[in-house]
This record gives structure tokens, C-alpha cells and sequence, in this order.
């Protein structure tokens, strides 16, 4: 139901899920085969249920304020013409790219992929995806707890690894702002910007 759920759209990153099925399959407390077939059915069925959405409701969805506003309108075009370019290839690469996973099979049911080629397509990517994910788990666990009791000895490194990434990222929205990268262009008369 979690996956369900995080595929559907809210909050809980089905990656963080798979990894946590696999770290408690580690831990003996569901077996590492029933958690990759229940997490496969999991992902399959929220991923169904968001192509079904789109082939009933069709293009009509996407202009929803609620589903505008979540991918924003360049992300729901740049999806729009990889669906009709590419089909059920864009639905498998889909599958292993954050953020445009809803947005793809959305669109692949608003413009009408075959249901038997979306088929094929998301479970190969599941396939590959799923077991991936829940085995990382399952392997990196005992790691994560030699980490976490090392965190005394290792935290002040963490902190200044975190400063450092801060930096780099103030720093290079700095950057995007003032070379005009992020879209912007230079400041009208009154003070605004004007879109490129």
C-alpha cells in the first residue's frame, strides 16, 4: 500500500521504500523473495492505475490546475513530446528517472500508447527496477549500521561534506542567476525581469 501510495504521488519515494523492504528482508523479518514479489505487484499497480487515468480522462487532466501545478508546464510538454516520439521506450526509461515517472505514464495513456505495449514496457523497467532497488537494500544494511555506530568518530566530517555541498549549491545558483541560465533576463526599467 506504501508503493501504491508513493506512486500514486504522495510523499514516500518508492526508492526509499524498495530500500527499506530490502534492509528489513536483511534483518529476517519478511523474506528477501516475498518482498521483491509483493514490491514488484506494488509498483506495477500504481503505475496501472496512473495510465488508466490518463486514458480515461485524456488531455484533459493535464490541463487540471492541481496536475499543472505539480509538474509544471515544461516538464508536461518536454513528457508530451518524448511520448509521442519515443511510445512505450519513453515509459521504460521512465521507470529509472526520478521525478518524471507519474507524468510519463500519465501521458503515455493521454496519448494513447497501447495498453499492450505500455505493458510490456513498465513491467521490463520494474523488472530491472524493483529487484535493484530492494537487493541494495538488503546488501548495503549491515554497512548502514557500522555507519551509524561510527557517527561520533565520523559526524564532524558529514557536517563539513554538507557545508561544502551547500556552498557549492548557493554558489552555483549564484551563478545560473547571473549568466541568465535559469531563464531570466536582464532587469526591465522597473525593476523586473523579463522572461526570455
Amino acid at each position: 500500500m506504501v508503493l501504491v501510495g508513493g506512486g500514486l504521488g504522495l510523499p514516500i519515494p518508492e526508492d526509499l521504500t524498495l530500500l527499506a523492504a530490502g534492509a528489513l528482508a536483511h534483518e529476517r523479518v519478511f523474506k528477501l523473495r516475498d518482498v521483491i514479489l509483493v514490491s514488484f505487484v506494488g509498483v506495477v499497480c500504481a503505475d496501472w492505475i496512473i495510465y488508466l487515468v490518463g486514458r480515461r480522462y485524456g488531455q484533459d487532466v493535464a490541463k487540471h490546475p492541481f496536475v499543472a501545478r505539480l509538474f509544471g508546464a515544461a516538464r508536461i510538454e518536454a513528457v508530451r513530446q518524448a511520448v509521442e516520439r519515443h511510445g512505450a521506450r519513453a515509459v521504460f526509461a521512465a521507470r529509472f528517472m526520478f521525478g518524471f515517472r507519474i507524468a510519463t505514464f500519465l501521458a503515455a495513456g493521454t496519448f494513447h500508447v497501447p495498453a499492450s505495449r505500455f505493458a510490456v514496457a513498465e513491467a521490463a523497467g520494474s523488472a530491472i527496477f524493483v529487484p535493484a532497488m530492494v537487493t541494495l537494500g538488503f546488501l548495503f544494511t549491515d554497512r548502514a549500521e557500522r555507519a551509524i555506530h561510527n557517527v561520533t568518530r565520523i559526524q564532524h566530517w558529514i557536517v563539513l561534506a554538507g557545508l561544502v555541498g551547500l556552498a557549492l549549491y548557493l554558489g552555483l545558483r549564484a551563478w545560473v542567476a547571473r549568466t541568465g541560465l535559469g531563464g531570466e533576463g536582464p532587469p526591465t526599467d522597473d525593476g523586473s525581469r523579463r522572461t526570455r
